[in-house]
């Protein structure tokens, strides 16, 4: 039958007997839906390995091809796959499969793009033509194809299809008619979603000769099942979590992926199971000296260690850890990378960010579901609340917050709505015990689950949530996160969250998809504590360092599908608070104010940049130099309004000398690293070359062509590198050789700098907090960390 319309024969049974027959295969359609690429692209791939010519021709049109569609197809090396260029906005619409078998050709052409619905489901109309290529409709059917594909198309590039996923927005305006299989029947046979890029940039990552990775994932995609797929072929392999109880959900996810061929086994507690191949592990028994150790597991004995929740990696049980195991491959997975103090997360994973998908992708990409925001004005006035070691005084805080008047508001806005399963977020376990019993009183199903509360009983209240017979959850920091429940739709914020981190951690809560689930409703209700206004940025996926401008309604990019709605007190609230910032500079010093606040001191370059809500440049930038701003707030200390006007002008030159390699780094730290030093032999900066460059991430500032052999280079070349790129340009430039001359095969540092170092205690610091600056700022911009 010539006529394929998905009743008596599904375009995809033809398509695979084409594919199996054909010599060459050439597709040309419109777009491509990952529902049907997950079966088509079997059929490719045995075709590719028989080496048979595929060409594909594909486009951006509308947005309506899916990132992970293209994502299978680079990952499988069926690298003839090109996008359709559309210079001039025009549209798009062929659907045209071309088979050639020596002389002879069939094409099917009709109405049939590469999706789930087009290919099994759908009423499609796809016309069979045969014929040989002497045939002239088939010659210009050929012709046609070779035009756009030589002419008017560009190679899908790693590069661009980054971009293209990181831009991708499905408009809802737009209709897909995309129905796929349920998820439960997918998730155990091959990756899904986020996964599939994920995969791919993990398998490249190692590649590449990296040991260790992040991966920056929403809350709710689905962080273990990647872990369980990019682990398969491991053999041993330790899950480590910070929550007990998300020990079973591990196991069992990986179970699915790795089916019976592996042993599976606990750590934790009173069990210690040490034979199993896969070992899921509480990192509160496991962290502990006491058991590392080879009485327990030597330390090359897993293959592969996933870290979940790495964010909380700088703790020492996890540092206990990672200086013990030496595993092939290091995983690091997390929803929020940032954390309130300065511990170093991406340093755990050699700063090597393999794959990020925010929230905003998550919903963009409908892997998760949209929001619909409710900011609610909060009659309590925090600013009477103290303000202690970065957060509020929680004896006060519960005083504020523990009040009739203010949890009748909350249940009143709560009632306006249909909410069945629902997650309330708290203070403090006084708040969820209080909220509990209030809205109980108030004839709604309540219960609440704190760090209290037994693993049984937490199980037990989750199951009364999921078959609706509570209503509502109240708890403090426990479902933060790890323990997913999918049928929430409705969240509560009833706490001040000022972290950018809790703030997506209770927000990601509620954003896994569901059956029968549209929209999570957020009741978000927000007073005037400190960085309120900072949920307009919030929403947007946007931490405070991503934006130095107010956010007002009608800048904000949502997220497809999501809206926000926002008291008008609370509208009038933030036109206040921005009005207070009115300029730059009040900004930047209540800013820096924050940082001493929270740290019980005074910040230095290094907790600005690492702590602080604006980028440090833009410090410099606004006063100059940063000894003129510490001077403007009056925070300069007795010795550093000693210093001179010279070596003001050198902490300048510290701050702002060019850098578009990494090389001035490590020869400054020739001399200032371990302790002042008037001058330094070229032996010595061959040797401080050497050592900064083995750290793994300094050493991908080499990975060029002009340093293809860097395994190979000894103490020779480091030397040669050093005398040739920074040294030379040093003594050379008007500037900065005022502070450094090069004489007898030594740097020397200029004597009134060297002598005016040695008498004040302060200088020193100053200089190496300069160096430690440049140094992060260099690679966090270059490695977009």
């Amino acid at each position: 039958m010539n006529l394929i319309t998905n009743r008596h024969e599904t375009m995809y049974t033809r398509l695979q007997k084409n594919i199996e027959n054909a010599k060459e295969i050439f597709i040309n359609v419109s777009f491509l839906r990952d529902s049907g690429m997950k079966f088509l692209i079997k059929d490719l791939i045995k075709a590719k390995n028989l080496g048979k010519k595929i060409k594909i021709i594909t486009s951006d049109y509308m947005k309506v091809t899916e990132p992970t569609a293209l994502y299978r197809l680079v990952n499988n090396n069926i690298t003839e796959t090109r996008i359709f260029n559309n210079k001039n906005n025009i549209s798009f619409h062929p659907k045209t499969y071309i088979f050639k078998n020596d002389e002879n050709v069939e094409i099917l052409i009709g109405s049939s793009n590469i999706s789930y619905s087009a290919l099994l489901k759908g009423v499609e109309w796809n016309y069979n033509i045969s014929g040989t290529i002497k045939n002239v409709e088939i010659q210009n059917i050929l012709n046609e194809f070779d035009y756009l594909y030589e002419e008017n198309s560009f190679e899908l590039s790693l590069d661009w299809l980054r971009k293209y996923e990181k831009n991708y927005k499905v408009d809802k305006s737009v209709k897909v008619f995309d129905n796929v299989l349920p998820e439960t029947s997918l998730v155990e046979l091959e990756p899904i979603k986020f996964q599939i890029p994920a995969l791919y940039e993990l398998s490249k990552t190692r590649e590449e000769g990296y040991k260790k990775a992040l991966v920056v994932v929403g809350t709710g995609l689905g962080k273990t099942y990647l872990a369980a797929f990019d682990s398969l072929n491991f053999k041993r392999v330790l899950f480590i979590v910070h929550r007990e109880e998300i020990l079973n959900q591990a196991m069992d996810s990986f179970k699915k992926v790795h089916g019976n061929t592996k042993t599976y086994g606990f750590f934790k507690g009173d069990t210690k199971d040490t034979q199993s191949a896969m070992i899921f592990a509480s990192v509160s028994t496991l962290g502990k000296k006491e058991y590392l150790n080879e009485k327990y597991f030597p330390e090359d004995y897993f293959d592969y260690i996933v870290i979940d929740e790495v964010h909380h990696g700088t703790a020492n049980n996890y540092q206990n850890l990672l200086e013990y195991f030496k595993p092939k491959f290091l995983l690091g997975l997390t929803a929020t990378p940032e954390r309130n103090d300065n511990g170093d997360v991406y340093k755990i994973c050699d700063y090597n960010i393999a794959y990020e998908c925010d929230f905003v992708t998550g919903i963009n990409n409908e892997w998760l579901t949209p929001f619909k925001y409710y900011g609610i004005y909060d009659d309590v006035n925090y600013e009477n609340i103290p303000w202690r070691s970065g957060k509020y005084d929680l004896e006060s805080l519960e005083n504020a917050l523990i009040v009739e008047e203010r949890a009748n508001k909350i249940l009143k806005k709560y009632k306006q709505f249909k909410n069945r399963s629902t997650l309330g977020f708290c203070a403090s376990v006084k708040h969820c015990e209080f909220m509990t019993e209030f809205f109980n009183k108030h004839k709604i199903k309540a219960k609440f689950i704190t760090g209290n509360t037994s693993s049984n009983e937490r199980k037990k209240i989750i199951e009364e949530l999921k078959n609706q017979e509570i209503e509502i959850i109240f708890t403090v920091d426990v479902f933060n996160e790890g323990v997913d429940i999918p049928c929430v739709n409705t969240v509560l914020f009833l706490r001040p969250t000022e972290s950018y981190t809790i703030f997506l951690q209770q927000l990601g809560r509620g954003l896994r998809t569901h059956a029968g689930k549209e929209f999570l409703r957020v009741l978000d209700f927000v007073g005037n504590y400190k960085g309120a206004e900072l949920r307009l940025l919030y929403l947007t996926g946007k931490n405070k360092k991503q934006s130095t401008s107010p956010l007002n309604l009608e800048n904000l990019d949502l997220p497809s599908g999501c809206s926000v709605n926002f008291d008008l007190e609370l509208l009038d609230y933030f036109e206040k608070a921005n009005e207070k910032k009115k300029t730059l500079g009040e900004r930047l010093v209540n800013a820096y104010m924050n940082v001493q606040q929270q740290l019980e001191n005074r910040p230095s370059i290094m907790d600005i940049f690492t702590y602080g809500e604006f980028p440090v440049h833009t410090y410099l930038q606004t006063f100059k130099t940063w000894w003129d701003f510490l001077d403007k707030i009056n925070s300069l200390s007795e010795n550093e309004k000693l210093f001179s006007e010279n070596f003001k002008d050198f902490l300048k030159l510290l701050e702002k000398t060019s850098m578009t390699k990494s090389y001035k780094i490590p020869l400054l730290l020739s001399l200032f690293e371990n302790g002042l030093k008037e001058s330094v032999s070229t032996k010595e900066i061959g040797e401080k070359f050497m050592e900064f460059y083995k750290e793994f991430l300094f050493k991908k500032d080499l990975n060029n062509k002009k340093h293809a052999d860097i395994e190979n280079w000894t103490l020779k070349d480091y030397t040669k590198l050093a005398l040739e790129n920074p040294v030379h340009f040093i003594i050379t430039n008007k500037e900065s050789s005022k502070y450094f001359t090069f004489e007898n095969d030594r740097f020397i540092l200029n004597k009134s700098i060297y002598e005016e170092i040695k008498n004040n205690k302060d200088a020193l610091q100053n200089i190496l907090d300069r160096i430690t600056y440049r140094n992060k700022n260099y690679f966090s911009r270059k490695y977009e960390l």
